[in-house]
């Protein structure tokens, strides 16, 4: 082996696996109240009596418009944008002043203190319940942030894109975990508690793995941050630790950006178009969509056991996640053609989903086709506007262009969760069509703006959206 060179050692995968499972948080959220809104243990607490009766309340639940749209709305649509805020806000402070760990460590805290009072503290006050929803997805937020900043800072170039994946898997682990777990156990209140779980296990580990080594470096200088650099790679890690000097000298002659600059620098508002589009494209492909109203959508697509098709559907996309990081940083795949090739199993298979359910079709059609879309979402979709964000800015921009950028995430997650019920009553294909014909959407944005970062030193891949006439 030539060891002239650093290579990445044992504890860096294990580090980055370790903050990563932070994201484990949002997928358990995602996909627990999904299937918590129905049960009958939650509707008895919060809907009986306060939004309607025994029957309102139970079987009629679904047209129950002030539960539905009171309660259960803004239930599922607080958590996204408590989640928007605290990536915008305390995210970015906290990763800049005190460290990536800190981030994380701080993100883990609050989203389990507000899972705490959803759950066992609210007082059976639907104000309490309300901001606490609002709190999880602050701490959530808050460590979403951080995760892909890590993920870049510490792996090396050539597997950057599938350690950064960690992310997606661990989302998708949290969701089919959530799924399961509500599946056996329909007690709300255990349901409601499961993000905060994971939250309280990834702020003790993450305090045992190494701080980002650009942050120390750039913090505590040169030295300091070879000796982190160490913990993380093996072999002579002189040549990497130089560049990333060079770096981090050259981002400090231009300053740290303000929010401003991030739309009138020339070259900078260009990625961070292209960062923040792709969170919000993310979004458009409409898989929140569905683990947020898994068990209605389900439902209307002709499932008989709506609960248990989800658990097989989040099976398969586990699967995707699983292929989608095997490739990412392979000959074979890559940032732009995985988004360019995901995005074909995931717009025509929405249009025949919808055609089956609006003929009335056999059910296991409309199945089949939205497994094949969520197979297609975890290829690219689901890790790789993650993975992007934290590549393409220096580190004089990356705080405030990716905390914008995963604002931009949540805030349009967060609609999305708004408008789905909305076109769901008015029709289940006509939910189906419409998100197929943005996943096209997706693909013209993919093949006009996204360029390949595969293998490309963070200091360099900048250069790849200069223009000839632009200088950053």
């Amino acid at each position: 082996m030539d060891m002239s060179a650093a290579v990445p050692n044992s504890r860096m995968f294990l580090s980055v696996a370790v903050a990563m499972a932070g994201a484990i948080m949002f997928g358990l959220d995602q996909g627990n109240f999904g299937n918590v809104q129905s049960f009958k243990s939650f509707q008895d607490y919060w809907c009986l009596g306060k939004y309607g009766d025994e029957y309102t309340c139970g079987a009629g639940a679904g047209n129950n418009h002030q539960w539905q749209q009171g309660f259960v709305l803004w239930g599922a649509s607080l958590i996204t944008v408590g989640a928007a805020c605290g990536a915008f806000t305390l995210g970015p402070y906290l990763s800049e002043g005190h460290g990536r760990r800190i981030c994380i460590f701080s993100g883990g805290v609050i989203c389990t203190l507000g899972c705490l009072f959803a759950s066992y503290l609210n007082f059976r006050s639907v104000g309490v319940f309300m901001v606490a929803r609002f709190v999880t997805g602050y701490g959530v937020g808050i460590c979403c942030f951080a995760l892909p900043v890590y993920n870049a800072e510490v792996a090396t170039p050539g597997v950057r894109g599938a350690t950064g994946s960690f992310f997606q898997l661990f989302v998708v682990l949290g969701c089919f975990i959530s799924t399961l777990l509500t599946l056996v156990c329909q007690e709300w209140r255990f349901g409601m508690m499961l993000p905060g779980f994971a939250g309280i296990v990834v702020s003790i580990a993450v305090m045992f793995i190494p701080e980002s080594p650009r942050y120390v470096m750039n913090k505590r200088g040169y030295d300091a941050g070879i000796e982190e650099l160490k913990k993380v790679r093996r072999g002579d890690v002189t040549m990497e630790a130089r560049e990333m000097e060079t770096e981090i000298a050259s981002s400090r002659d231009c300053s740290q950006v303000s929010f401003a600059e991030l739309f009138t620098k020339k070259g900078l508002r260009r990625r961070v178009f292209i960062a923040c589009w792709l969170q919000v494209a993310q979004q458009l492909t409409g898989v929140n969509a569905f683990l947020g109203y898994a068990s209605t959508i389900f439902d209307g697509v002709g499932m008989k056991d709506p609960y248990m098709f989800n658990a097989i559907w989040n099976f398969v996309m586990i699967v995707g996640c699983v292929a989608g990081l095997l490739l990412v940083d392979s000959r074979y795949g890559g940032r732009r053609p995985q988004l360019l090739g995901a995005t074909w199993l995931m717009g025509p298979p929405l249009f025949i989903a919808g055609i089956a359910v609006a003929l009335e079709w056999s059910g296991v059609i409309a199945m089949v086709m939205v497994c094949v879309y969520g197979l297609g979402f975890q290829l690219a979709w689901g890790m790789i506007p993650w993975i992007y964000p934290a590549e393409i800015f220096s580190m004089s921009e990356k705080e405030r262009a990716v905390s914008f950028a995963v604002f931009n995430e949540f805030a349009a997650n967060g609609l999305i969760v708004i408008i789905t019920p909305l076109i769901m009553t008015a029709s289940v294909p006509g939910t189906l069509f419409a998100f197929g014909a943005l996943n096209m959407l997706n693909l013209v944005f993919v093949f006009f703006y996204i360029k390949e970062t595969k293998g490309v030193p963070l200091s360099e891949v900048p250069r790849l959206f200069e223009r000839p006439s632009t200088k950053n």
